[in-house]
């Protein structure tokens, strides 16, 4: 039996107003009654890969995951915006819906891919930011103690141009193709790894989300395959743009991105509606 499983993914950050085309926190809070209305289940991003991805079991139909990208403190914390004002966190407009929704949404959880250098976090929080110290990890514990939401591997420093780069500075940074030889992937992947397990060990922990949405073949045909038990990967995520099925590659498997794949409710209506068939 086939499996069709929608992965929606949202940015924290993506706040440039305060309506669904402008705010992914909006959009969540959306999307969470869509996705209940239309009878689909979320559960947790960690169980349907232990499930449908390793053990090919197929999980029922009109089943969802949710994930964020990066890792910010907007995923955890409701933070007052300098130009839309009070944001409520992404893991607490989960919290809102699985009160409302009840027995609707019993598995609600979303994986929450952290950029995990410290250094690396503080320097984007000052360059890219507004300098407010909203890149922190001291939330990372406490989110997984909610059981709504999982931290998982968004690379060391996401190879971000705004970030100094660690011991291995010869690649090009900006991209994620870059990462193509074993120095620089344990530097990327397998150290962030062990900082997570260290920091805030948890289910989501296995999981790695691929900066930019890029894969290249070094990391799904070699690095993984060689080194994911060592290192304590199970799967990696790109932005794809599908769901992941029986078909899809392990080391490669795609998401939709929120703003990038679908912009309105009623288009992700209609993507979650084709899904179904």
């Amino acid at each position: 039996m086939g499996f069709a499983i929608p992965v929606l993914n949202y940015h924290s950050t993506n706040i440039s107003g305060n309506g669904y085309g402008t705010n992914d926190h909006v959009a969540l809070r959306t999307d969470l009654t869509l996705l209940s209305d239309a009878g689909w289940t979320v559960r947790p991003l960690h169980e349907l890969v232990e499930t449908a991805v390793l053990a090919r079991s197929a999980p029922a139909r009109k089943t969802a995951a949710l994930s964020f990208d990066d890792g910010t403190d907007f995923d955890f914390v409701d933070l007052v915006h300098p130009a839309f004002g009070l944001q409520r966190s992404m893991c607490n407009v989960l919290r809102d819906h699985r009160d409302a929704a009840g027995a609707r949404q019993p598995h609600l959880h979303a994986t929450a891919f952290v950029i995990v250098s410290p250094d690396a976090r503080a320097e984007l929080d000052r360059k890219s930011m507004i300098g407010a110290h909203w890149w922190n990890d001291d939330w990372w514990r406490p989110a997984t103690a909610t059981g709504l939401v999982g931290i998982a591997n968004h690379s060391w420093d996401h190879n971000h141009p705004l970030a100094s780069p660690p011991g291995s500075s010869r690649r090009a940074r900006g991209t994620f193709m870059s990462v193509d030889e074993f120095t620089v992937a344990e530097e990327e992947i397998a150290m962030a790894a062990e900082y997570i397990r260290r920091t805030a060990a948890n289910a989501s922990q296995r999981l790695f989300a691929y900066p930019y949405g890029e894969s290249n073949r070094y990391l799904v045909d070699e690095y993984f395959p060689a080194n994911a038990a060592r290192i304590g990967v199970d799967a990696a995520f790109t932005t794809g743009g599908e769901p992941v099925t029986e078909a899809s590659s392990r080391w490669c498997l795609p998401r939709y991105t929120c703003g990038q794949h679908w912009t309105t409710p009623e288009e992700l209506r209609a993507l979650l509606r084709d899904i179904a068939r």
